[in-house]
């Protein structure tokens, strides 16, 4: 079709896109003054920027980055740095330093628009809703809600994720995921299994204050650049940062020492220098094992001495004196931590990954503790909170679950919720919305990792009554999914597909024009065009104020949730009249995590007064009780869990040795009192130098904690949450006063802890070495399922068997990897292909690859390959080469570079518009068309899933690489390939 065939409105562009960093100012809204000579100061002072100053929140990594936008009339005119950010201190990355482009990109979607007879055509909103929400309903009544598949955003706001997990629950399924799936699940399971919750244990800052830091599967300076002056601030201290990877990273070369190892074999690896650790150095802190950890004994005996230095070494590759040297240098810390990113979580084998990881730490007595614990980098801006809000295939909002209990919860929240007009029971959701189908509103969901195959229906066996008809993706790339040629050929199969977003993404390169599959594109406004909350990587929680009112004919996500749940008869559950009304129901009903003390005004505060929080701590030490709605005491942002409106926040989980008032606690007892064995699951007695009043004993997680609601105030205290907090009451006592207050409690089940004394309502518990409801009960090395050694796989250490109904579907590792144990004979020559992030792109690219500074920055993808492995093949850096793995041939362009070793290769993952050589973008209106395309790598990947979670093996396969003869190189655009001459010619510079 023609590229001028789309013919839209547009309004005028603005004034300037993103702008150099100027002086910084307070508030949410500020209104700036301007003189004569200030109108007039282009010659000889900075430039003008508008008539007003709004405090926001970079939109890219998990960071944080706060920053103000500058506007005038409307209109975002530029950027200026905002200096008393404590998490960033006014620094931005390239990416946060050209946020102007994204809302301003002319390659924004502007109107909703339908895919007819090949043609895009516009359609008014309510036209287009009415006719999506008819066709679910449609669905809904011939086959069931189950078949249809909702994927949300890890750029929501938190209000909008609560709402993308609120809205497929009451349409009647589990069928919603989105982006962690594929980046942290494995590190939320492993993590909250081993000592409580699955998330980073302190923040940003607090890399500081780190004696070593053990950095694993992360490049922060390329993925979290901004991050990194904490990091650098405590090398000047005498810190040591060090890179266990594959690579030779940007961070390596930053670091004080680097170790390389082979990838997919960390657990080996971890286990290796643990070995080393208990049995040659004798450097395990006992005392700590004793007190709060259960299963060392047993993992020690029964595991750990099939992990000597010389078996490690042989799997991994690292020599036995580098492994002795590396487990050395953190034996002698007097605190160390283990940080990791998706190096680390993107294999068959990742849950077990990150619990190997934490028990590292906990066999040092390194764990909760400042500078201690796992530091854990989460991707996008928001994929905590999104994480922690529910938009997962497996639990309702807070990590509650999906059986009777949780859905109970969450219609009474529901119910009670001032936000909204509605009212609903469990049995109505049962009965009424998912259709009396209790098997299914209690299973999880299909999962965005193997969606597809819900879809396709062939190879895999499908756990649900029918396949999927239709889609709605809101705000997720395509291209960061593995098995990138079945979700095209899921997309023509699919009856409709819905895309919400503000680009058109990866769905609108991947249709058929002339298929059967009808799509629908609606435009979302960007974060800063609506206001909302946002969680970084630390746990804190920030606010974007809105900046001005949506482009073009583009609407805020929560509010087209809303009138989408008007047309399929259920808006009385989403009639907010503010976003504030969302963030005070996630107040109310979010309990588990202490999504609590965080309401819209506090948080607020804290974004207006950054300048009262220290950037050593992110503590607010004030004069007086409280200054402008910022408490004294509070930690900025109120990282959760913070369990009232008065509580200050916890910056460092696990820490016993604050009071638990003032963000202390122990790890959760979340396992229960006694283990399957019997053995005792709760802390030992100990005596805190903050508390005067004797011994502090190991106690149950308080009754009721999660499911007590207040009476009024939504962040208010409860008798739980209040009686944790006392010293002259016992989880006893809670359990009196609660089943006094008519609660379903019965007392004698906690008649033995009654010592009065203050806790977390989480109890104080032990952390687990062995996890007794996983398949590993303790962490295993297994060969990736594409491995370049099968002897491996022979000796012990293939992937895990066969699963039944694993969200739904089939999951069989060890087949895939059968099938693939000649992959080493048959590619030529092959390498270990591993892919990873640039600094100038997010996710799949989509919106960063729309923005033409980025793009001019980093304009090619590319395979890295060592020089001396391209001479062999007569390829030098820019040169097309074929790269061959047992799933995809995909071309790409050569990056020659010692920073792979030279049985590795590296491709970033954040590109589309070619499939295997391939132009997708063609077709495209000339506006839908990145300013740069790529091979998605993500075709080539292992089609193997962690057993645990579902995250899709991305990090290992085995791939070749030939010179590409002339005809099969892509044509790209004239910008394009002059920009990658630019490009090459710095590389070649520098």
């Amino acid at each position: 079709m023609s590229r001028s065939m789309i013919d839209l409105d547009r309004r005028d562009f603005l004034k300037a896109s993103a702008a150099g960093t100027l002086a910084a100012a307070v508030g949410g809204r500020t209104l700036l003054e301007r003189g004569e000579a200030q109108e007039d100061a282009a010659d000889d002072g900075p430039p003008y920027t508008g008539d007003e100053l709004v405090k926001t929140v970079c939109t890219h990594c998990s960071v944080g980055c706060g920053l103000h936008l500058a506007v005038e009339d409307d209109n975002v005119v530029g950027q200026e740095t905002w200096d008393d950010n404590p998490i960033n201190n006014g620094g931005l990355c390239s990416k946060g330093a050209s946020l102007g482009h994204t809302i301003n990109a002319e390659g924004r979607l502007k109107e909703p628009m339908k895919l007819v007879d090949g043609e895009w055509v516009r359609m008014d909103w309510d036209e287009i809703l009415s006719e999506i929400a008819g066709r679910l309903d449609d669905i809904r009544e011939e086959t069931g809600p189950h078949a249809t598949y909702w994927c949300g955003s890890a750029k929501h706001s938190n209000e909008a994720a609560y709402l993308m997990r609120k809205l497929p629950s009451i349409f009647g399924t589990n069928n919603i995921d989105h982006q962690a799936r594929i980046c942290h699940s494995t590190t939320v399971t492993g993590i909250a299994n081993t000592w409580g919750v699955g998330a980073m244990t302190n923040n940003n800052n607090d890399m500081r204050h780190v004696d070593v830091n053990l950095i694993i599967g992360h490049n922060p300076i390329e993925s979290h650049p901004v991050a990194w002056q904490h990091f650098q601030v405590a090398q000047q201290r005498g810190g040591q940062h060090i890179v266990a990877e594959p690579r030779y990273t940007e961070t390596a070369a930053a670091a004080d020492e680097n170790y390389q190892f082979r990838s997919g074999t960390d657990v080996a690896f971890i286990y290796g220098l643990i070995y080393h650790i208990v049995e040659n150095l004798g450097a395990h802190d006992e005392e700590f094992i004793e007190g709060r950890v259960d299963g060392f004994d047993e993992f020690r005996e029964d595991v750990l001495p099939e992990y000597d230095l010389e078996n490690v070494s042989d799997i991994t590759g690292t020599s036995v004196d580098d492994l002795q040297s590396l487990a050395e240098t953190l034996a002698d810390a007097d605190v160390s931590c283990v940080e990791w990113a998706m190096g680390g979580t993107q294999h068959n084998n990742g849950t077990g990954n990150t619990r190997a990881y934490a028990m590292l730490n906990l066999v040092l007595g390194h764990a909760a503790q400042s500078a201690g614990g796992t530091p854990i980098y989460r991707g996008h801006d928001n994929v905590q909170g999104a994480t922690d809000l529910g938009v997962d295939a497996a639990t309702l909002p807070g990590y509650y679950g999906l059986d009777k209990g949780a859905w109970s919860h969450w219609a009474n929240v529901w119910s009670q919720t001032d936000g909204t007009s509605g009212e609903i029971e469990y049995e109505d959701l049962l009965e009424d919305r998912f259709q009396g189908r209790k098997e299914l509103m209690e299973k999880n969901g299909i999962t965005v990792a193997r969606w597809f195959e819900a879809v396709l229906d062939d190879e895999w066996e499908l756990y649900q009554p029918d396949p999927v008809r239709a889609a709605i993706w809101w705000g997720h790339g395509m291209a960061s999914l593995s098995e990138y040629k079945k979700v095209r050929q899921a997309i023509e199969e699919l009856e409709f597909i819905v895309n919400i977003d503000i680009h058109p993404n990866q769905i609108s390169e991947l249709v058929d024009l002339d298929g059967d599959t009808d799509v629908y594109m609606l435009p979302a406004a960007t974060n800063f065009e609506e206001g909302g909350s946002v969680t970084n990587t630390g746990r804190q929680i920030q606010w974007r104020h809105q900046a001005v009112t949506p482009r073009h004919n583009s609407k805020k996500d929560w509010v087209i949730m809303q009138e989408l749940a008007e047309e399929l008869g259920f808006g009385e559950h989403f009639d907010y009249d503010e976003v504030e009304d969302i963030t005070r129901e996630i107040n109310l009903g979010t309990r588990t995590i202490g999504y609590t003390g965080q309401t819209p005004e506090r948080i607020k505060a804290h974004m207006q007064n950054g300048n009262l929080f220290g950037v050593e701590h992110c503590e607010a030490d004030l004069d007086s009780e409280e200054v402008n709605g910022v408490l004294d005491g509070d930690y900025y942002g109120m990282p959760w869990p913070s369990w009232h409106d008065e509580h200050p926040g916890t910056p460092v989980l696990y820490d016993a040795s604050k009071p638990p008032a003032e963000g202390g606690m122990d790890f959760r007892a979340r396992w229960g009192t006694e283990g399957p064995e019997g053995q005792n699951m709760l802390r030992d007695p100990y005596e805190p130098d903050w508390y005067g009043g004797g011994e502090i004993e190991g106690v149950p997680q308080y009754p009721a904690f999660h499911t007590a609601l207040p009476d009024d105030n939504p962040a208010g205290k409860t008798i739980p949450t209040e009686y944790a907090e006392r010293d002259d009451v016992s989880v006893y006592d809670t359990a009196q006063a609660l089943a006094d207050a008519g609660h379903d409690i019965d007392p004698e089940e906690y008649a033995e802890y009654d010592n009065s004394q203050p806790d977390s309502p989480w109890g104080r518990g032990r952390a687990r070495m062995k996890a007794w409801n996983l398949t590993d009960e303790y962490p295993a090395h297994r060969e990736p399922a594409v491995t370049p050694r099968p002897d491996l796989v022979e000796n012990g250490y293939a992937c895990n068997e066969r699963v039944e109904d694993h969200w739904r579907l089939e999951l069989d590792n060890a087949k895939v990897q059968q099938d693939n144990l000649s992959a080493v004979d048959d590619l030529d020559d092959p390498f270990v292909l591993t892919s990873g992030r640039q600094v100038e792109h997010t996710g799949a690219g989509g919106e960063t690859r729309m923005n033409e500074s980025l793009a001019y920055r980093s304009p090619m993808m590319y395979i890295q390959i060592h020089p001396e492995k391209a001479a062999e093949r007569g390829l030098e850096s820019g040169d097309w080469a074929v790269v061959e793995t047992p799933h995809a041939e995909m071309m790409m362009q050569a990056n020659v570079t010692e920073r792979v070793p030279q049985d590795h290769l590296f491709a970033p993952f954040h590109w589309s518009g070619v499939l295997e050589g391939e132009v997708l973008t063609d077709d495209l209106p000339e506006e839908w068309t990145p300013f740069v395309i790529g091979e998605t790598v993500n075709s080539g990947t292992a089609p193997a899933y962690d057993r645990e979670t579902q995250m899709q093996e991305t990090k290992v396969t085995l791939a070749s690489v030939t010179p590409a003869e002339s005809d099969e190189i892509p044509e790209l655009s004239n910008q394009q390939q002059s920009w990658q001459e630019d490009f090459l010619n710095r590389d070649r510079r520098s």
